[in-house]
């Protein structure tokens, strides 16, 4: 105890000892901040892509229901069933590939309140049909043809 006292108080904290707090706190600040983050805005992208593509599905579905002769009189007979009906009817004719896509594509049905809305969606779904069809005509045909 003389021998502490005549060289006085020594500090137990090294330099080492102030490297070692540093990376772990920068290691703390990565895992517990900036991973969890990375993580979460990674799901929400992949969520917000399923989103965006069941949207397409949809959109694709309801126009190919639209444009397969249907009227808006059986329109209006599918959009009173249920979206679970709704689905399976259009899984089973072909116009959507399952059922979610189906249910998605029954709500875009649903969104179609009057008759009036039935018919200019059969209408503009017909138009852009038929300049579908003109199209890949236009490109066989100019296949066909020899230069």
């Amino acid at each position: 105890m003389a021998a502490q006292a005549t060289n006085g108080w020594q500090n137990p904290v090294r330099k080492q000892h102030m490297v070692g707090l540093g990376l772990g706190i920068l290691a703390t600040a990565f895992f517990c901040f900036g991973y969890p983050g990375w993580f979460m805005s990674r799901s929400a992208a992949t969520e917000q892509r399923k989103t965006e593509g069941d949207k397409i599905r949809a959109e694709y579905c309801l126009a190919s229901y639209l444009s397969s002769g249907v009227t808006a009189a059986e329109a209006g007979r599918l959009r009173s069933k249920g979206t679970g009906e709704q689905a399976e009817i259009f899984v089973n004719t072909g116009h959507a590939p399952d059922v979610d896509s189906g249910r998605a594509c029954g709500r875009g049905l649903d969104q179609l309140t009057t008759d009036a809305q039935v018919d200019a969606a059969i209408k503009t779904a017909l138009a852009a049909a038929a300049a579908r069809d003109a199209r890949i005509a236009a490109a066989r045909e100019s296949d066909t043809k020899k230069n």
